[in-house]
This record gives C-alpha cells, structure tokens and sequence, in this order.
C-alpha cells in the first residue's frame, strides 16, 4: 500500500477498523483507484485473513450467469448444466466474498441477493436444498449508488443493506503528493521485468505527472509509466504524453488484458512488432512512431530472432494469440507476415 498523503492516512484507519467487523462493507471509489487491492487488504487485516477470499466481477457476467456464479447450480439446471457446480459463496466459506462493480448487478439478482443477505441463506439453481452463508460480503463500486436509487436502476432497500460500513477512496487528484512515491514503486516493479532499466523520471516529468489530473487515477498513472518505460531511450523518462481527459479510457483499453500478467520485455517486444504491422512493415516508419532510432530498433529485432521469438510472433503460434493482440497485427495470414518482416 502506497501512499503518504493524510487523505489516504485516514482512509487506511477507517479500513482496519471496518477490517475487524463482520458487518458488510461498501467501497465507493473512482475507476482505477484500487478497490479490489483495498478490499483484499480488508480481509488480510480482518480475523478471516486464512480463509478464503474470493471476488464476483458483476460487469462481467450477463444476467443468465450471474446468478449461477453466486450461488452455484445442480446437475440439469439449465441446458448446458452437465454438472452440479458450487456457487461463490459456497467457495468463500467462512471468508471474504467481494462483489465488484455491485452497480451492475442486474434488477432479478438484486432481489435474489438481498434475501441472501437478510435470511443468510441461499439455493443453488435448480435445488431446493438451503446453504447457509457464512462469509462477509463486501461491494465496490465506481457508481453512485444513490442516485442509482433514485432512478429506479438499483433497490433502495438492497442499497441500505450494503450500505453498513462505508468507504470511500480518494482520488488520485486529491491525494497528489502520493504520486511521486507510486512513480517510484511502478518504476522499481518495472526495472525487476524489463530489458531496459529505467531508474528515473526527470524533475519537468515529475512536476508534470502532479500536475496532471489523472481522470483514470492510479491505474492510468501505471499505464503511463508502463508506456513511457518501454519507449524510453535511456535510464530516465524525460517525456511523458498524456492523452485528453476524454480519450483515456479508449488508449488504456488498447492494453489488453492478457497482457497484465506479461514481462516488460515481453510487452515491449509485442508493441514493436505490432508497430511494425500497422506502419506496413516499414521499420524506419515504425522506430519514428515510437520515438526511436532505426538502429535501435533493428537491435532489438536482432536480438528477437537471437532468442527465436520472431518466429514465435509470426509464425505458426501467431494463432493462438488473444484475440484482441491478433487483430493489432492486421488481417495478414501469419506466412505473409514472416516474409513480410523478414
């Protein structure tokens, strides 16, 4: 947990406090502000920390699921059903069970939850059998959930039975003087991944990134020092681009998600080759883009066919890339890429 602002001091406080209750807690906040890395210090700190901790995306999951992802299903359920399945909450046990973007939750689920938390019971899909809920609850949210209230998109009395212990995470643009300390950490964390290892940001970089008002909070300011990391020259960042308050959730969603887990390098290296694609194959085109010398360029690509990575980019095992990485290499079959770029 990063920070030294007094905001996020007294946010911490309020956390460990709730942490020792049972009662449910909700956690409003921002998009990128770090809910789900909150929620998970919460149980850590809770006296249910060696229990299991488990989260429900609830964005994620369309009606028709979500509610077999909660509570679990018998054999024949529903077609497709070819197994009995335990539910989140039975998983959680005696845990944490953490309902993320709890706004979404659709209004039949609504119902179905709130008797779950007022009797502390539930059934899985097509059972009649009553399980008892033993795990604490606790919601996030990027939404505020009275209004939602108000506009009949989300129940009031549901809200008042989430609504218990209430935090609330500051923005990254009311908490500024966490910001150099973040830089510090994503740049230490990124040295340990990447090739190149950039040590530094340079004091206008730095005056800037405070500056900024970081519309995507925390999560922007990694992607930032990400992009700017793989794109750096030498061991300190002395630019930094920021995208218009309106345009940064679409140039954060261009990083897929597959690629959260990956290497620096790894993620360095798929950008330059999809750099390569989309400037048609033109190397000298595609080191102008990303802010590098040709020559540069061409010793990184020596080195990926040093380590047989071109041909694992381009060749036969270009198929089985995530969808959303395949198609930021163009239509090209992967042959005509491999001759293309060679």
């Amino acid at each position: 947990m990063i920070f030294q602002s007094r905001a996020m001091k007294a946010f911490m406080q309020r956390a460990q406090h709730f942490a020792r209750s049972s009662a449910a807690v909700l956690i409003n906040g921002e998009s990128g502000t770090g809910k789900e890395l909150f929620a998970r210090e919460i149980h850590r700190q809770s006296p249910r920390s060696k229990n299991p901790y488990v989260q429900v995306n609830c964005a994620a999951l369309s009606e028709q699921l979500i509610e077999s992802e909660l509570f679990g299903h018998e054999v024949g359920a529903f077609t497709g059903a070819v197994a009995t399945r335990a539910g989140r909450l039975e998983e959680a046990k005696d845990g944490t069970l953490l309902l993320d973007e709890i706004g979404e939750l659709p209004m039949p689920s609504q119902s179905k939850l709130l008797r779950v938390l007022e009797e502390r019971q539930f059934q899985r899909v097509g059972s009649n059998r009553q399980l008892e809920v033993q795990a604490r609850i606790v919601t996030a949210t990027n939404r505020e959930l009275s209004l939602e209230v108000q506009e009949k998109r989300f129940r009031e009395d549901l809200w008042h039975r989430l609504n218990v212990l209430t935090l609330t995470i500051p923005p990254l643009r009311d908490r500024r003087e966490d910001i150099p300390l973040l830089v510090q950490y994503f740049l230490k964390r990124f040295q340990l991944e990447g090739e190149q290892r950039v040590e530094r940001v340079s004091s206008s970089v730095m005056r800037q990134l405070i500056q900024y008002s970081w519309p995507g909070n925390v999560r922007q300011l990694r992607n930032t020092i990400l992009r700017s990391c793989v794109l750096a020259t030498s061991t300190e960042i002395t630019s930094v681009e920021f995208p218009s308050d309106g345009d940064w959730q679409e140039l954060d969603s261009q990083i897929p998600d597959s690629l959260n887990a990956l290497p620096l390098e790894e993620i360095e290296r798929r950008v330059i080759m999809s750099r390569i694609s989309r400037c048609g194959g033109n190397k000298s085109a595609a080191a102008e883009t990303l802010g590098v010398t040709a020559r540069t360029l061409r010793n990184k690509m020596d080195r990926y066919r040093k380590l047989g990575l071109m041909q694992e980019e381009f060749g036969t095992s270009a198929e089985r890339l995530h969808p959303e990485e395949r198609a930021s290499y163009g239509a090209m079959s992967p042959s005509r890429m491999a001759h293309r770029h060679s």
